[in-house]
Order: C-alpha cells, then structure tokens, then sequence
C-alpha cells in the first residue's frame, strides 16, 4: 500500500516516494534529531501472519548486524499497518544496472566494482549469509562509485512467503540465477559466486551469458547449456579470461571457485598478466692487458749517479703527466634474463 508523505514511521518521517521494484517500494524518509536522510523499503507480498513476521524479524535482526563498506546498512525495521519496511541507507549514486547496460566497461573499471562486491559476498557468506539475487540492479553506486551491494536477505524472504515467480520457480533473476536455483536444489554461497561470473561475463562483453528467448529458456539455458567463451564476443579479451569465467559459471557448484576473492583476483591477472621476468643488457670487458714480463737479456749497469738522475727524471714526468690512460677495449653485449637471487 502506497505511503503518504509525512508518514512517521518510527523515528523516520516519509519525505516522497522514490521508486518500485520486484520486491518492493522504496520511500526517501529523514531522521530530525541525527539529521540523516534515509530509505524505507517496504516489503510486498510477505503477509501479515506471526510465521511471516517473525521470519522477517529474523532476517532483519541478522542483516543489521553486518557492517561492511561494501554493504548496504540497515538502520531500522518495523511495520506499518501489517506490512514489514526496512530503513537502511540513503544512496544517491543509483545502481550498476545503467553502466552495464551501455555495453562493456573499462577493465579496471569492471575489476573495481567486483572486487568490491566480491569482498561484500566473502563477508556475508563468513556470517552463514547468503544473498540469492546477486544482479547490478542490487549494487548501488556510492561515493567514488564505491559498490555496495543491497537487498541481502530479501530474496530468501520473498521465497519463503506465498510470492513466487510466475514460472514457480525459487525468487531471483533468470539472467543471473545459479542451476541449482533453478532446480529448486540447495542454495548456498557458490550460487552467490556464480551470479558474480555471470556479472563480470556481462561486464567485459557487454552481453548476458543467456539472454536469448523468454524467461523459460534463459532459466533451461542455465541448467543445460554453457555459453559463448568471452573472447568470441570480444577478441581483445585473452582467452585465459574464458577459463576464469566458465569457471566461476560450473554448473556444478563445488567446481566453482571457493571464494569470490579467489575469482576476481584470477580474473584481474588474466587481463592483466604480470610483466615477464626483467631483461637487462650487461656490458662485459676483456681481462686488463698484463704487464710485459721483465726481459732475461742483460743489460749494462748504469753508474749509481746516472741512475739516480733517471729515476728523479722519472717521478718528476710522473707527477705532471698523470696515470697512462686505459686502453680501449671492445664491449660485449649480452641480453638474457636475469633470474633474481642470480647475478
């Protein structure tokens, strides 16, 4: 049911409506005494009866307790004439869902908001959290275009209300849900994961792995199909990416990689492979040429005088002309590499 502005709700006063989506409507609310702008979503569909109610509570109390940079927080829930709302953090930035939609992004770029989803997704899976609707709709945009991603819990809400999809399926998205969701089988951390692969694949091609056809055979292609390697879309892509992503989309999900950081830092070095091993150019000299050997024929003894006068001859000549200069030698070049703890 639509809220009136001025509606308080709790400390929170509704200021206007912002917007709608599958599992709710969401309000921009303010908060006089600590002077903070928020958002109400409140929650569609999940009924008003005890069971609904304490699951939801349930839900809420685990979801406010993550602290995150990268996670949506929750400040408040309640409800509001039998119907549940969440109060959480007020983002101006808007969601991932338009950048992507424009086609391929930047690599660092794509790198960047993964990394920071990813980390968000190891966080929660540490707390027994699971997220089930991982999708750049539910990544907001916050300072510097930091990612935080939104909406934890509410999928599982939503799946174990009477609300389900049209196609009677387990609550998420066709384009990014896991095989096992489709199936119906147990959802746990790796379907979280491989909505994360399908992310970067639409990411870097600017494409969806299976977006072909109606809902009923994208979610058929899930279970069933693989999809095109990412260098078919794009051949600027190494094809070591392909290996990462196909991957992080197993259908089975132990063959998944076991955390999203694991995931994104492979795929980081498949795009961005580190530099080979340094070459350097090292300049060798021939050995110093030996002094001649003293002569063996005899020569004749110079009276003491004479010699006395050479050798002051000598110093004296020394002390003006300086060290004989260094003959030249020919340079010889070697280019190989250099492998460290070697020289």
């Amino acid at each position: 049911m639509p809220i009136a502005p001025g509606t308080r709700l709790g400390s929170y006063v509704v200021e206007e409506f912002v917007g709608q989506g599958a599992m709710g409507v969401v309000y921009r609310a303010y908060h006089a005494q600590l002077e903070r702008t928020a958002a109400v979503k409140v929650l569609q569909g999940l009924g008003g009866d005890v069971d609904s109610t304490a699951r939801f509570r349930r839900e809420a109390q685990a979801i406010a307790r993550m602290r995150h940079p990268n996670v949506l927080n929750v400040f408040d829930f309640g409800e509001f004439e039998g119907t549940p709302y969440m109060i959480v953090e007020y983002v101006e930035g808007g969601s991932l869902s338009p950048r992507v939609k424009n086609g391929p992004l930047d690599r660092d770029a794509a790198i960047a908001f993964l990394r920071g989803i990813g980390d968000a997704l190891d966080y929660a899976h540490k707390l027994g959290i699971v997220h089930r609707d991982v999708k750049p709709a539910n990544v907001l945009l916050g300072p510097d275009d930091n990612p935080i991603l939104a909406d934890f819990g509410l999928a599982k809400l939503m799946e174990s209300s009477s609300i389900k999809s049209l196609t009677g399926v387990t609550t998420g998205t066709p384009a990014y849900m896991a095989p096992e969701q489709v199936t119906g089988s147990h959802v746990g951390p790796a379907a979280d994961r491989y909505s994360l692969a399908v992310m970067a694949y639409e990411m870097l091609t600017g494409t969806l792995p299976f977006e072909e056809g109606g809902v009923m055979e994208v979610l058929y292609a899930q279970v069933h199909k693989e999809p095109a390697p990412p260098s078919m879309l794009d051949h600027k892509l190494p094809r070591k990416v392909d290996a990462v992503i196909m991957r992080g989309m197993s259908k089975e999900p132990a063959a998944r990689w076991e955390r999203c950081h694991d995931f994104v830092a492979a795929l980081e070095n498949a795009l961005n492979p580190p530099p080979a091993a340094a070459e350097r150019t090292v300049a060798f000299a021939p050995p110093a040429p030996q002094a001649p050997k003293p002569s063996s024929i005899p020569r004749p003894k110079r009276p003491a005088a004479d010699m006395t006068a050479v050798m002051a001859a000598d110093e004296a000549a020394g002390s003006i002309r300086g060290p004989d200069p260094a003959l030249p030698f020919p340079v010889v070049t070697w280019k190989g590499t250099v492998v460290p703890g070697h020289s």
